[in-house]
């Protein structure tokens, strides 16, 4: 089997702790774009949360963000794919968590609704919150009550970031209240001190089927491309099923033990150009 797309996960896998890419993961781009493999960024990121990245290694094709909601053309930043949760997904999801003195954090489609995040309750800022929006260029509005939000379809995922003892139980409940209307889970949030393994989590909601694999299945209708000639390499619990499900399934030495159980291979660390030996197993699959 030749491998024809190479998925990367961003953070703990492309990039170091300091949100970087390191020059032997840049070559290794290289190296997979001049053999043929096309390299595809999947993130949980909004595109105005790895722009910067994006520009860095000069990627001119498809972006899957948020975790699969939303598919950009690198290029222009338009929208090929978005999928949002229905409205009223969207206040059932904030109000519980407003109820448990928790910021609902609406992400939407920038391209459509002209903010990257609306804000709902007059909680504070966790500090990883907080350092987020200090540390990237991001805008949101943010209001006291769901009745001050008209939700207009542009909200592509609900969430919430706190330490993750407190994160598990909303889990639970929103699944028991809303079932499979909605893909929810609560993970190891990016903060200022942990790329990886941080006791703060972040609570994401998303449309039914919404994931970054489903986001590939459609990029590869899109490209012509079997699934199966995909490699895809993760760290993360938002990686699962494209690991799970990818031709070649890639765990960063770094990973959730969850990923490491459904992967065919393994690479090196995040901090150890582990993307670079990725690319390598995908190189010498394909000789």
């Amino acid at each position: 089997m030749r491998y024809r797309l190479l998925i990367t996960d961003l953070d703990g896998t492309l990039l170091d702790r300091r949100g970087a890419v390191s020059e032997r993961n840049l070559e290794a781009i290289r190296r997979l774009q001049d053999s043929g493999v096309e390299v595809v960024p999947a993130t949980g990121r909004a595109l105005r949360e790895c722009g910067h990245v994006l520009d860095f290694i000069n990627h001119e094709g498809h972006a899957v963000t948020a975790g699969g909601a939303l598919i950009h053309d690198a290029r222009d930043g338009a929208v090929v794919l978005r999928r949002t949760l229905p409205p009223e997904v969207v206040r059932h999801v904030a109000t519980v968590l407003g109820e448990r003195e928790h910021l609902a954090q609406l992400l939407q489609d920038h391209t459509a609704a002209g903010v990257d995040y609306v804000m709902i309750g007059d909680h504070e800022f966790d500090p990883a919150t907080k350092w987020w929006f200090e540390h990237l260029p991001l805008s949101y509005r943010r209001v006291s009550t769901l009745a001050e939000h008209d939700e207009a379809g542009h909200t592509v995922r609900v969430g919430t970031v706190a330490l993750g003892e407190r994160l598990a139980e909303i889990v639970s409940l929103l699944k028991r209240d809303l079932g499979d209307l909605i893909a929810v889970q609560h993970w190891s949030a990016l903060t200022a001190e942990h790329a990886t393994g941080s006791p703060t989590h972040i609570l994401e909601a998303f449309d039914r089927g919404v994931n970054k694999w489903t986001a590939i299945e459609a990029l590869c209708a899109e490209y012509g491309v079997d699934p199966r000639e995909t490699a895809a390499v993760g760290d993360g619990l938002n990686d699962l099923e494209m690991v799970r499900e990818a031709g070649l399934g890639i765990a960063m030495a770094n990973a959730d033990p969850r990923i490491a159980a459904v992967a065919d291979a393994r690479a090196g660390h995040h901090d150890a150009h582990g993307f670079a030996d990725a690319a390598e197993l995908v190189l010498a699959a394909n000789r």
